[in-house]
């Protein structure tokens, strides 16, 4: 209800090396051979094969990359730059007859059911590639034997309770049947598990027994049931269901640089009120990966650089595609107007800390992730609780603060703020969402005039507006609706970044420690 994950437009696909659960670290100087497929105009069943012939074939080295647009055309042209080899694969066949000595064998699926998903979790325990019967008679033919049938498999059950002890811990996946390739070659490399759409408590316990404090990749029907239940197995969701090429970029390592840094204020005059924008869904690793660079709505727009702002970031990239990650941060506006970037919903992952066993570890996890890539303010978006629940994130040296979202709506508290330690948890005060009352520029900035102007002695003169990322089609998109309300804001008004803004709250609201509803 909240969100929804945009579909990337995608193009086709490319491949890289070996075997094993958790990738090993290419060190190999450039100049390296990457097989390149353009699977547009493939069969679903031959894309699914490409998919998970990827993850086997990259399980230890980069080998194959499925094109695409966006980021992923940037990454692929950039590999180019750097002297990788890009051999252009014509078909999947080809695909599969250049890496046949790495392939054991098929596993079966069929349509109509679950049984793709399956398919895809044994491929990598089993090292093959999954075949849908009505290829199976070409795949035979390439030589590929028939390691396991699952073609009936529909109860994801079956196929976990059969094959438990073949599955990586510490990682897990959901995903829809429909989606024949996406997010399937990291699945494979991987060795996860992989399901879709199970009761609430039979989810839970797949978070718990395969993915406690550590990362579901993927999506659910409802996102809402989906993070709840997940939560409560003490895992927390990675939006992935349309990712392409992670096998291969978990692989393509990469110096990452530090992000520009919002110079830390201390100072504020009477008379002005201080307000950060931060853009929502960064934790959304696929529209990291795809169209967020390049639309015109996002990261793309021509408003970008021209006012300082906060984005939302998913922390997981330094691990699985840091490439994105050193994209993001080396095109972040710097200077006058900063790009700052913050941890996305809700830390390490998406979790709701009301639901969470366990938030102590959760909170050293997400300190640990925020410490590599070089980020210092946290987004809790929860279901039920309360803001107290950020204060294991809070007990940490390197978090400078947090920012707060209900599930719905948003800014349910208000502004409402929270200390622990000296530190600041914010909620959001004011929302820019297309459709919803109170949300527009025009409503929004003539709720900041009226708020109080005394920043030293008011912690009321300060607001976070939470930028909903998939609104405002109608104008342009979210950047046009920031720039519309800063437009219609007196010149009083001083814009920073979320850090900007915690620190001024804790350099002159600290000592209180008070609560403010």
């Amino acid at each position: 209800m909240l969100r929804y994950l945009i579909l990337p437009i995608l193009y086709g696909l490319c491949v890289m090396v070996d075997a094993g659960d958790k990738p090993a670290q290419n060190d190999k100087a450039p100049n390296q051979k990457l097989s390149v497929i353009d699977i547009r105009r493939a069969s679903d069943a031959e894309r699914t094969l490409a998919a998970t012939l990827q993850g086997l074939v990259n399980k230890t080295e980069a080998r194959v990359w499925i094109k695409g647009g966006g980021m992923q055309k940037i990454l692929l042209n950039e590999l180019e730059t750097e002297g990788y080899e890009l051999e252009q694969i014509a078909t999947v066949w080809e695909l599969v007859a250049s890496f046949r000595a790495k392939i054991k064998g098929c596993i079966v699926y069929d349509s109509g059911n679950r049984s793709i998903n399956a398919a895809t979790a044994l491929c990598g325990p089993f090292e093959g590639v999954a075949i849908h019967k009505s290829i199976l008679k070409r795949a035979k033919k390439e030589g590929l034997k028939v390691l396991h049938d699952v073609s009936d498999h529909d109860d994801p059950v079956e196929t976990y309770e059969t094959f438990k002890d073949r599955f990586a811990k510490g990682i897990l996946a959901e995903q829809a049947p429909k989606k024949v390739w996406h997010l399937r070659d990291f699945i494979v490399q991987r060795n996860a598990f992989v399901f879709w759409d199970v009761s609430a408590n039979l989810r839970t316990r797949f978070a718990r027994e395969c993915a406690a404090e550590e990362l579901i990749y993927g999506w659910g029907k409802d996102e809402r049931n989906w993070v709840r239940d997940i939560s409560k197995g003490g895992a927390a969701g990675i939006p992935a269901d349309w990712s392409t090429n992670l096998s291969a970029l978990s692989h393509l390592k990469v110096e990452v640089p530090a992000p520009p840094e919002a110079k830390p204020l201390t100072k504020v005059k009477e008379g002005e009120r201080i307000v950060a924008f931060v853009m929502s869904d960064g934790d959304n690793l696929q529209w990291l990966g795809n169209s967020f660079a390049t639309s015109t709505k996002h990261w793309g727009s021509r408003h970008r650089g021209t006012f300082t702002m906060s984005w939302e970031m998913a922390p997981v990239l330094s691990e699985v595609a840091p490439r994105i990650q050193r994209q993001i941060y080396h095109s972040a506006s710097s200077g006058q107007y900063v790009d700052e970037l913050i941890v996305g919903p809700s830390g390490v992952g998406y979790a709701f800390h009301n639901y969470l066993p366990n938030r102590k570890a959760f909170a050293k996890k997400t300190a640990q992730a925020m410490k590599v890539s070089n980020l210092s303010v946290v987004t809790l978006l929860n279901s039920g609780g309360n803001m107290t629940q950020a204060r294991e994130l809070l007990e940490h040296p390197n978090v400078l603060g947090a920012v707060y979202k209900d599930y719905a709506p948003y800014h349910k508290r208000r502004g409402a703020l929270d200390w622990h330690n000296g530190k600041p948890c914010l909620s959001y005060r004011y929302l820019l969402w297309e459709g919803m009352k109170g949300a527009s520029p025009k409503e929004v900035a003539a709720a900041i005039k009226k708020l109080p102007a005394s920043p030293a002695t008011d912690p009321n003169s300060f607001a976070l507006v939470n930028v909903h990322a998939w609104s405002w089609d109608s104008i342009g998109g979210p950047m046009d609706a920031i720039k519309k309300t800063i437009d219609l804001l007196p010149s009083g008004t001083r814009f920073v970044t979320a850090s900007q803004l915690l620190g001024l709250l804790r350099k002159h609201h600290s000592k209180s420690g008070r609560k403010r509803k």
